[in-house]
């Protein structure tokens, strides 16, 4: 099945379910109800309820989501199944007290019971039902496609090969044509005498000259089309497709999330750097006037860095060295201490006394906020380094790093800044960071730099 058809079909059980739960609160609601023989105190009346609807319509999927039930199994067992639901079902219970715990509402508790228990059976009831439906000889007849494949005889074995089982069953092989041996002429035959609903196209060591016609007569049938282009990559990156010229292009994103997602962080730097900023003022103007008095030299140190994909910009920090430092450092080019491009001493003789204690606890670091609204810098990413250092790299592959915005803190300096001694090991933390982001491991990834910055771990 198409991953997008799949999606769809799950959105709408999750629909179905959700309605199954806002019923099953209105049968344990009438159940409760009903009980006079019980001599049970009297029950409130429903319109208090009202708004636990839509509550459990939706924290029930998501229950149900969270313990795989919407997968797809590998081996379909119905006794996995009824363990998902029940285990959906008792989660659901759990957060309906939590929230009417964190709401002080005093509910039966009977009915937020019943609710759970009724709610696995309609639940479990209406999966048997559309299984059954399914795999019903009728509905298999609709729901597979007849296709027609159009490719290379060893391209279209190799894709064909690599189908699921699921997908096997959807699709009925009418042809398995070369593109090179027919015509537009004889494909719209075909479309007619087979009433074909999908082309797959397997454009792999086809010209492009020889798939057009073929294309546009699909399209002037109105059947729908199936294109694989045939484009190995082993990249982690997320496959899109887009439009460019009116055209269909295919577009990588460096980060495996959704383009909202990379649209909050940037709102939410914004944000941040401006309340941090404002809030940390008192705190720059200390540590502005102890740099004044402590040494001679600036008070701010500027640095050209490589930016997004690799673009020089002025990163900003408060002087930790004496004022000398640059020219000094080729004469502590025996003393690195980092495997790698990157220049990194223990006890670098440059830092002045103050500089220490500001690197130690990453105070030194503060102005960078200012790079982050000029939007140079994120609050959370992969460290910048000098463009002499970047021009260093050994491996072309490091440079993958530099495909989303530095930040002031990541993986590497919650997992032990300068304790880590090899660049290789830096630079698989930053990989990692990109390939895993998610709003909430930027979240996590703040909230540990805390702990690490105060009790100045890995700093020097």
């Amino acid at each position: 099945m198409l991953a997008q058809t799949r999606q769809i079909r799950v959105r709408l059980l999750q629909v179905a379910d959700g309605t199954l739960f806002a019923v099953a609160l209105t049968l344990a609601y009438l159940a409760r109800a009903r009980f006079p023989w019980l001599d049970l105190p009297e029950l409130e009346t429903f319109d208090k309820y009202l708004w636990l609807l839509p509550t459990v319509g939706g924290l029930g999927p998501a229950m149900l989501a969270s313990q795989g039930f919407y997968r797809p199994a590998r081996i379909p067992s119905r006794l996995m199944v009824v363990l998902r639901v029940l285990r959906g079902a008792t989660f659901l219970v759990l957060a309906l007290i939590l929230i009417l715990f964190l709401t002080r509402e005093q509910f039966a508790r009977s009915v937020v019971i019943m609710v759970g228990a009724l709610g696995a059976l309609l639940v479990y009831s209406r999966h048997e039902l559309v299984a059954w439906i399914e795999a019903s000889r009728l509905a298999q007849a609709q729901s597979r496609r007849r296709v027609l494949w159009l490719g290379l005889p060893e391209e279209n074995r190799r894709l064909q090969s690599v189908l699921t089982a699921s997908e096997h069953s959807a699709l009925e092989t009418v042809a398995d044509l070369s593109p090179r041996e027919l015509s537009a002429e004889k494909l719209t035959e075909l479309l007619h005498v087979h009433a074909i609903n999908l082309v797959i196209v397997n454009l792999a060591g086809i010209e492009s000259p020889l798939v057009s016609p073929l294309l546009a007569a699909c399209e002037r049938e109105g059947v729908e089309l199936l294109l694989r282009p045939g484009l190995l990559t082993a990249s982690p990156y997320r496959l899109e497709v887009d439009e460019l010229g009116g055209e269909a292009v295919f577009f990588y994103r460096a980060q495996a999330a959704p383009a909202s997602h990379l649209f909050i962080k940037r709102v939410l730097d914004y944000l941040l750097a401006t309340v941090l900023l404002a809030a940390l003022s008192p705190l720059y103007l200390a540590v502005a006037l102890a740099v004044r008095l402590s040494s001679p030299g600036p008070i701010l140190y500027r640095q050209p860095r490589a930016g997004l994909n690799g673009r020089a910009f002025t990163m900003y920090k408060f002087r930790s060295m004496r004022a000398d430092a640059e020219q000094q450092q080729a004469a502590l080019a025996s003393q690195n201490e980092m495997r790698g491009p990157v220049f990194k001493v223990t006890h670098d003789p440059r830092v002045t006394p103050l500089g220490r204690i500001l690197r130690r606890h990453s105070l030194d670091e503060l102005p960078q906020l200012w790079n982050v609204l000029r939007g140079e810098m994120s609050l959370v990413g992969p460290r910048p380094l000098p463009l002499e250092e970047v021009r260093r790299f050994a491996d072309d592959a490091h440079r993958r790093r530099l495909s989303v915005r530095p930040g002031l803190t990541c993986l590497w300096q919650i997992s032990g800044r300068n304790d880590i001694a090899d660049f290789e090991d830096w630079v698989r933390l930053d990989l990692a960071y990109i390939d895993q982001w998610s709003l909430w491991l930027d979240c996590k990834i703040l909230c540990a730099t805390i702990p690490v910055a105060l009790l100045g771990r890995g700093g020097r």
